[in-house]
């Protein structure tokens, strides 16, 4: 089953960038797992772009936001800034709370389709989604990244070092803990 962002934390995650960032306008905005659309309506961006590989979450999407630009497609296939019609000078900010599955149980739980699991870009491909999806933000070149992420994954050796190459670009500028609870 699917997980989709509680209203409440959206709120929070809006917050931070309002922070954070004074300026969004000159930004586009892009989640590249949005799901029913949570987080395309937190500000004004030049563009907003939400993407997700489930189609009935992008129906979904398109009644909460009438402005952003939706795509069905596997984020994590074919990276690039083209695919999303974003130019190669444009600042982006990636926005969102990308699935966290190890693929091995997605698969053998049969909650995925193994096909789509399978479908990463070598270069991103790990065994853990959520580090593939923060490789593929490095990929994309994001200026700014700000993504509910299980602290968990980001605390263990191995993980840190498999994401070696988006953690050499970013720094934490700001973040919160929330409890594992609130995704039961």
């Amino acid at each position: 089953s699917s997980f989709y962002t509680p209203h409440h934390l959206v709120q929070i995650t809006t917050d931070v960038i309002k922070k954070n960032i004074k300026n969004t306008t000159e930004l586009s905005l892009i989640d590249t797992s949005c799901g029913y659309g949570s987080f395309l309506n937190i500000g004004h961006f030049k563009k907003t772009i939400g993407v997700d590989i489930d189609i009935e979450a992008i129906n979904q999407a398109k009644k909460s936001s009438t402005t952003a630009r939706l795509y069905i497609s596997n984020s994590l296939q074919g990276v690039s800034r083209n695919i999303f019609d974003v130019d190669e000078n444009e600042k982006i900010i990636i926005v969102g709370n990308p699935p966290y599955n190890d693929t091995t149980s997605i698969i053998r739980q049969a909650t995925k389709d193994k096909t789509a699991t399978n479908a990463i870009d070598r270069d991103i491909k790990t065994r853990d989604l959520g580090m593939s999806f923060l490789l593929s933000y490095n990929k994309l070149r994001a200026d700014y990244v700000c993504v509910l992420h299980p602290l968990s994954y980001l605390i263990k050796k191995a993980n840190f070092a498999l994401i070696r190459k988006f953690a050499e670009n970013y720094k934490l500028v700001d973040g919160l803990v929330i409890s594992s609870h609130e995704f039961s």
